[in-house]
């Protein structure tokens, strides 16, 4: 079992980001996930892009719910996201334009040092042997709901977070200024079984996610990993006023 680190003080957070970008701690064990690709609206997808950052061919996202029941720096807490799959000079990542989470230290710890734009909303997530039911209501709109039918173990998964990762703001952030962070967290995947996933979104007025989706999920996985830290972190670019005021809506109400 992973010991909780105690990061009530500046000096214990510090040693936590220490070990982790060591990858000598666990920040997550056993974290479990219902993912999917799905196609993008081309149009919509790449106004939200910052400078620097096209999209796939074709325009693809990685859509997740997780339940991580055992994290090294707060309670078990849900999360789900959106990850746009993005070219750039330095090579071909992951883009998170939206994630939302049902626990505030993991709100505050991932927008602050990760550049996640993680907003808290209501997430469930219930897994049995068939399979997973996991759906996101946030200010009482309903905004996606994942479904997923167990397959074949997987004896080759693909990585779910050890990719390269593109994020905006971070360390560094000033206003309508945020610096583009680059990095790729470790991991460790135990299970990972292909999955036939159904996805339905709802109209939400905060959370716009239904309008980048162009179609049915494909690639549905359930997957259990543990994540340590990054292998690397660091500033690669800047995304300015044009990109805050696009974004507004979808990473901060």
């Amino acid at each position: 079992m992973t010991d909780t680190i105690d990061i009530t003080s500046p000096g214990q957070t510090m040693k936590l980001l220490k070990e982790a970008m060591r990858g000598k701690v666990k920040l997550w064990t056993g974290a479990r996930f219902v993912l999917a690709d799905v196609p993008l609206e081309q149009k919509e997808a790449r106004r939200i892009l910052p400078l620097g950052m096209a999209l796939t061919d074709p325009p693809t996202a990685t859509l997740f719910i997780a339940n991580y029941p055992e994290t090294a720096f707060t309670v078990a807490y849900k999360e789900a996201a959106v990850l746009i799959h993005v070219k750039t000079i330095l090579g071909r990542g992951l883009h998170c334009c939206w994630m939302v989470v049902d626990d505030d230290t993991a709100l505050i710890l991932g927008r602050e040092l990760l550049g996640y734009p993680k907003k808290m909303a209501d997430i469930r997530f219930d897994e049995d042997q068939q399979g997973v039911q996991a759906s996101v209501t946030r200010r009482g709109e309903h905004v996606m709901t994942m479904g997923a039918l167990r397959g074949l173990k997987q004896s080759e998964p693909l990585p779910i977070f050890d990719i390269k990762t593109f994020n905006a703001g971070g360390p560094g952030q000033f206003y309508l200024i945020h610096p583009i962070w680059l990095f790729r967290p470790k991991e460790i995947i135990h299970e990972s079984y292909s999955a036939d996933v159904s996805v339905l979104f709802g109209d939400s007025a905060f959370d716009p996610i239904a309008r980048l989706i162009a179609g049915p999920p494909r690639n549905g996985r359930i997957a259990v990993s543990d994540i340590l830290g990054a292998q690397y972190n660091l500033p690669v670019g800047l995304a300015g006023p044009k990109w805050f005021t696009t974004v507004y809506t979808m990473r901060f109400r």
